[in-house]
Protein backbone atom coordinates (compact mmCIF):
# COMPACT_ATOMS: atom_id res chain seq x y z
CA UNK A 1 0.00 0.00 0.00
CA UNK A 2 1.61 3.08 -1.06
CA UNK A 3 2.14 5.67 2.40
CA UNK A 4 0.19 8.60 0.92
CA UNK A 5 -2.83 6.03 1.41
CA UNK A 6 -1.55 4.97 4.58
CA UNK A 7 -3.70 6.09 7.93
CA UNK A 8 -2.17 5.02 11.30
CA UNK A 9 -4.68 3.73 14.11
CA UNK A 10 -5.07 7.42 15.63
CA UNK A 11 -5.83 8.76 12.65
CA UNK A 12 -8.61 6.27 11.41
CA UNK A 13 -9.65 6.84 15.24
CA UNK A 14 -10.21 10.40 14.46
CA UNK A 15 -11.62 10.28 11.19
CA UNK A 16 -14.04 7.89 12.43
CA UNK A 17 -15.47 10.29 15.43
CA UNK A 18 -15.63 13.32 12.65
CA UNK A 19 -18.03 10.80 10.74
CA UNK A 20 -19.75 10.47 14.12
CA UNK A 21 -20.30 13.83 14.25
CA UNK A 22 -21.17 14.16 11.25
CA UNK A 23 -24.17 11.61 11.38
CA UNK A 24 -25.41 12.40 14.87
CA UNK A 25 -25.83 15.68 13.06
CA UNK A 26 -27.44 15.05 10.21
CA UNK A 27 -29.16 12.10 10.94
CA UNK A 28 -33.38 13.03 11.12
CA UNK A 29 -33.52 10.53 13.71
CA UNK A 30 -30.66 11.35 15.48
CA UNK A 31 -30.49 13.63 18.85
CA UNK A 32 -32.85 17.34 18.36
CA UNK A 33 -30.65 19.43 20.68
CA UNK A 34 -27.81 18.81 23.20
CA UNK A 35 -30.01 18.58 25.77
CA UNK A 36 -33.85 17.01 24.94
CA UNK A 37 -35.75 15.20 26.76
CA UNK A 38 -33.45 11.39 26.89
CA UNK A 39 -35.24 8.22 27.80
CA UNK A 40 -32.98 6.42 30.65
CA UNK A 41 -33.00 2.88 31.76
CA UNK A 42 -34.34 -0.68 30.47
CA UNK A 43 -37.36 -0.87 32.49
CA UNK A 44 -38.78 1.90 30.68
CA UNK A 45 -37.67 1.40 27.08
CA UNK A 46 -38.33 -2.12 27.16
CA UNK A 47 -41.86 -0.29 27.31
CA UNK A 48 -41.91 2.13 24.35
CA UNK A 49 -40.07 4.71 26.06
CA UNK A 50 -42.96 4.79 28.28
CA UNK A 51 -42.58 5.77 32.00
CA UNK A 52 -43.82 9.15 33.12
CA UNK A 53 -46.81 7.37 35.29
CA UNK A 54 -45.27 4.75 37.01
CA UNK A 55 -41.80 6.07 37.45
CA UNK A 56 -40.42 6.00 40.96
CA UNK A 57 -37.36 6.75 43.38
CA UNK A 58 -33.95 7.27 41.68
CA UNK A 59 -35.03 5.28 38.46
CA UNK A 60 -37.69 7.73 37.87
CA UNK A 61 -35.86 11.26 38.38
CA UNK A 62 -34.87 10.71 34.80
CA UNK A 63 -38.69 10.94 33.79
CA UNK A 64 -40.99 12.94 36.41
CA UNK A 65 -39.17 14.92 39.42
CA UNK A 66 -42.67 13.83 41.51
CA UNK A 67 -41.05 10.59 41.51
CA UNK A 68 -39.12 11.20 44.60
CA UNK A 69 -41.91 11.49 46.86
CA UNK A 70 -42.90 7.76 45.76
CA UNK A 71 -41.33 4.25 46.23
CA UNK A 72 -38.92 3.17 49.08
CA UNK A 73 -36.79 4.58 51.67
CA UNK A 74 -33.72 4.13 49.74
CA UNK A 75 -33.21 3.62 46.10
CA UNK A 76 -30.26 3.72 43.88
CA UNK A 77 -29.92 3.90 40.26
CA UNK A 78 -27.93 2.99 37.06
CA UNK A 79 -28.04 2.23 33.24
CA UNK A 80 -25.86 2.13 29.86
CA UNK A 81 -26.87 2.81 26.70
CA UNK A 82 -24.92 1.53 23.84
CA UNK A 83 -26.61 2.55 20.33
CA UNK A 84 -26.13 0.32 17.51
CA UNK A 85 -22.96 -1.12 19.21
CA UNK A 86 -21.58 2.48 18.56
CA UNK A 87 -19.18 2.58 21.69
CA UNK A 88 -18.91 6.42 20.85
CA UNK A 89 -22.40 7.13 21.39
CA UNK A 90 -22.86 5.35 24.63
CA UNK A 91 -25.14 6.88 27.45
CA UNK A 92 -24.14 5.95 31.24
CA UNK A 93 -26.43 7.35 34.01
CA UNK A 94 -26.54 7.18 37.74
CA UNK A 95 -29.33 8.75 40.56
CA UNK A 96 -29.78 8.39 44.07
CA UNK A 97 -33.16 9.06 45.80
CA UNK A 98 -34.13 9.38 49.59
CA UNK A 99 -37.50 9.60 50.76
CA UNK A 100 -38.60 10.74 54.35
CA UNK A 101 -42.56 11.41 54.66
CA UNK A 102 -44.39 13.20 52.23
CA UNK A 103 -40.92 14.37 50.55
CA UNK A 104 -38.20 12.89 48.23
CA UNK A 105 -34.81 14.00 47.34
CA UNK A 106 -32.72 12.99 44.67
CA UNK A 107 -29.89 13.62 42.49
CA UNK A 108 -28.87 12.56 38.81
CA UNK A 109 -26.15 12.13 36.51
CA UNK A 110 -25.92 11.70 32.96
CA UNK A 111 -23.33 11.32 30.32
CA UNK A 112 -22.81 11.36 26.75
CA UNK A 113 -20.60 11.28 23.79
CA UNK A 114 -16.74 10.95 23.17
CA UNK A 115 -13.19 12.85 22.52
CA UNK A 116 -14.47 15.26 20.08
CA UNK A 117 -18.39 16.03 21.78
CA UNK A 118 -19.67 15.38 25.20
CA UNK A 119 -22.86 16.24 27.07
CA UNK A 120 -22.70 16.32 30.85
CA UNK A 121 -25.65 16.88 32.78
CA UNK A 122 -25.84 16.97 36.73
CA UNK A 123 -29.22 17.68 38.30
CA UNK A 124 -31.01 18.13 41.89
CA UNK A 125 -34.72 16.94 42.53
CA UNK A 126 -37.26 17.90 45.25
CA UNK A 127 -40.40 15.69 44.99
CA UNK A 128 -43.44 16.70 47.67
CA UNK A 129 -46.57 14.11 48.72
CA UNK A 130 -48.91 17.24 48.91
CA UNK A 131 -51.83 14.62 49.31
CA UNK A 132 -51.57 10.45 49.81
CA UNK A 133 -52.50 10.51 45.60
CA UNK A 134 -50.59 13.23 44.79
CA UNK A 135 -46.88 14.29 44.57
CA UNK A 136 -45.11 17.72 43.12
CA UNK A 137 -41.55 17.75 41.80
CA UNK A 138 -39.67 20.38 40.96
CA UNK A 139 -35.59 20.31 39.41
CA UNK A 140 -32.73 21.89 38.39
CA UNK A 141 -30.26 21.01 36.16
CA UNK A 142 -26.72 22.05 35.38
CA UNK A 143 -25.40 21.19 31.63
CA UNK A 144 -22.09 21.27 30.20
CA UNK A 145 -21.34 20.92 26.18
CA UNK A 146 -17.59 20.01 25.45
CA UNK A 147 -17.31 20.47 21.30
CA UNK A 148 -13.35 19.89 20.09
CA UNK A 149 -11.99 22.95 18.97
CA UNK A 150 -14.91 25.81 20.88
CA UNK A 151 -15.18 26.92 24.75
CA UNK A 152 -16.86 24.97 26.92
CA UNK A 153 -20.65 26.06 27.49
CA UNK A 154 -22.36 26.02 30.57
CA UNK A 155 -26.21 26.34 31.10
CA UNK A 156 -29.08 25.83 34.22
CA UNK A 157 -32.36 24.71 33.42
CA UNK A 158 -35.05 24.00 35.93
CA UNK A 159 -37.84 20.97 35.44
CA UNK A 160 -41.62 20.27 36.94
CA UNK A 161 -43.53 17.11 37.70
CA UNK A 162 -46.76 15.68 38.91
CA UNK A 163 -48.28 12.56 39.66
CA UNK A 164 -51.58 11.71 40.98
CA UNK A 165 -53.11 8.25 41.50
CA UNK A 166 -56.80 7.93 40.30
CA UNK A 167 -57.55 4.97 41.97
CA UNK A 168 -56.39 1.53 43.06
CA UNK A 169 -54.48 0.73 40.38
CA UNK A 170 -54.26 3.77 38.04
CA UNK A 171 -51.94 6.45 37.68
CA UNK A 172 -51.32 10.00 35.64
CA UNK A 173 -48.08 11.36 35.24
CA UNK A 174 -46.32 14.92 33.65
CA UNK A 175 -43.25 16.55 33.10
CA UNK A 176 -41.68 19.65 32.10
CA UNK A 177 -37.97 19.48 31.01
CA UNK A 178 -36.41 22.92 30.70
CA UNK A 179 -39.88 24.99 32.04
CA UNK A 180 -38.12 28.17 31.97
CA UNK A 181 -37.53 28.31 28.22
CA UNK A 182 -33.86 28.73 27.96
CA UNK A 183 -32.30 28.30 25.10
CA UNK A 184 -35.06 26.61 23.81
CA UNK A 185 -33.28 26.10 19.91
CA UNK A 186 -30.02 24.51 21.82
CA UNK A 187 -31.08 22.91 24.91
CA UNK A 188 -34.30 22.00 23.93
CA UNK A 189 -37.80 22.18 26.01
CA UNK A 190 -40.12 19.14 26.34
CA UNK A 191 -43.19 18.18 27.91
CA UNK A 192 -45.11 14.30 28.47
CA UNK A 193 -47.87 13.01 29.60
CA UNK A 194 -48.87 9.44 30.57
CA UNK A 195 -50.94 7.11 32.27
CA UNK A 196 -50.05 3.74 33.86
CA UNK A 197 -53.40 1.22 34.95
CA UNK A 198 -53.15 -1.93 36.28
CA UNK A 199 -55.85 -3.99 33.73
CA UNK A 200 -55.20 -7.30 35.73
CA UNK A 201 -53.48 -8.39 39.23
CA UNK A 202 -50.08 -9.10 37.25
CA UNK A 203 -50.35 -6.81 34.11
CA UNK A 204 -50.23 -2.89 34.01
CA UNK A 205 -50.58 -1.05 30.39
CA UNK A 206 -48.63 2.37 30.17
CA UNK A 207 -48.54 5.29 27.54
CA UNK A 208 -46.76 8.47 27.29
CA UNK A 209 -47.22 11.71 24.53
CA UNK A 210 -43.86 13.10 24.40
CA UNK A 211 -43.72 16.67 22.61
CA UNK A 212 -40.46 18.42 22.11
CA UNK A 213 -40.37 21.95 20.70
CA UNK A 214 -40.68 22.42 16.76
CA UNK A 215 -40.77 18.72 16.65
CA UNK A 216 -43.55 16.31 15.58
CA UNK A 217 -45.20 14.99 18.92
CA UNK A 218 -44.20 11.13 19.44
CA UNK A 219 -45.59 8.45 21.57
CA UNK A 220 -45.04 5.23 23.36
CA UNK A 221 -47.08 2.02 24.85
CA UNK A 222 -46.20 -0.93 26.53
CA UNK A 223 -47.35 -3.75 28.58
CA UNK A 224 -45.84 -4.94 31.74
CA UNK A 225 -46.20 -8.85 33.04
CA UNK A 226 -45.11 -9.97 36.40
CA UNK A 227 -45.31 -13.72 35.53
CA UNK A 228 -43.62 -14.29 38.92
CA UNK A 229 -42.61 -12.36 41.65
CA UNK A 230 -38.84 -12.32 40.66
CA UNK A 231 -39.73 -12.24 36.70
CA UNK A 232 -41.25 -9.18 35.09
CA UNK A 233 -41.26 -9.16 31.13
CA UNK A 234 -41.96 -6.30 29.14
CA UNK A 235 -42.56 -5.14 25.17
CA UNK A 236 -43.76 -2.43 23.56
CA UNK A 237 -44.10 -0.20 20.79
CA UNK A 238 -43.17 4.02 19.81
CA UNK A 239 -42.92 6.79 16.80
CA UNK A 240 -40.32 9.17 16.79
CA UNK A 241 -38.35 7.75 15.93
CA UNK A 242 -40.20 4.75 14.68
CA UNK A 243 -38.96 1.66 17.06
CA UNK A 244 -40.40 -1.53 18.75
CA UNK A 245 -38.66 -3.07 22.16
CA UNK A 246 -38.84 -5.95 24.59
CA UNK A 247 -36.87 -6.75 27.97
CA UNK A 248 -37.54 -8.76 30.91
CA UNK A 249 -36.70 -7.54 34.93
CA UNK A 250 -34.89 -9.79 37.43
CA UNK A 251 -35.58 -9.41 41.05
CA UNK A 252 -33.95 -10.52 44.12
CA UNK A 253 -34.59 -8.64 47.67
CA UNK A 254 -33.92 -5.34 47.32
CA UNK A 255 -32.23 -5.94 43.68
CA UNK A 256 -33.82 -5.72 39.95
CA UNK A 257 -31.87 -6.35 36.96
CA UNK A 258 -33.40 -5.34 33.84
CA UNK A 259 -32.53 -5.67 30.05
CA UNK A 260 -34.28 -3.83 26.68
CA UNK A 261 -33.74 -4.84 23.04
CA UNK A 262 -34.97 -1.94 21.54
CA UNK A 263 -35.07 -1.88 17.60
CA UNK A 264 -35.20 1.09 15.04
CA UNK A 265 -36.35 0.86 11.83
CA UNK A 266 -33.75 2.23 10.65
CA UNK A 267 -30.33 1.90 12.77
CA UNK A 268 -30.99 -1.28 14.02
CA UNK A 269 -30.89 -2.76 17.69
CA UNK A 270 -29.84 -1.18 20.36
CA UNK A 271 -29.24 -3.21 23.80
CA UNK A 272 -29.81 -1.53 27.28
CA UNK A 273 -29.73 -2.56 30.97
CA UNK A 274 -29.73 -1.22 33.98
CA UNK A 275 -29.72 -1.87 37.89
CA UNK A 276 -31.58 -0.75 40.48
CA UNK A 277 -31.34 -0.79 44.51
CA UNK A 278 -34.15 -0.40 46.50
CA UNK A 279 -34.46 -0.52 50.71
Amino acid sequence: MPDQLYLSPLMRTKYRQIILVLLFTLLPSSAHTAFEFQPIGAHTSATGDAGVALATGAAGAFWNPAALAWGKRISLFGTYDRPFGIAELATHAFSAGLRTGRHGLGVRYTGFGFALYKEQVLGLIYGLRVFQQLSLGFGIRALQLSTAGMPTQHWVVFDAGIKLQIREGVFLGAAIWNAGGSHTSLLGQSGTVGMGIAIMPQVALVADIQKEATFPTGAGIGIIYHIHPQLVLRTGAGGQPERLSAGFGLRTGGFAIDYAAVWHTILGITHRASVIYEH
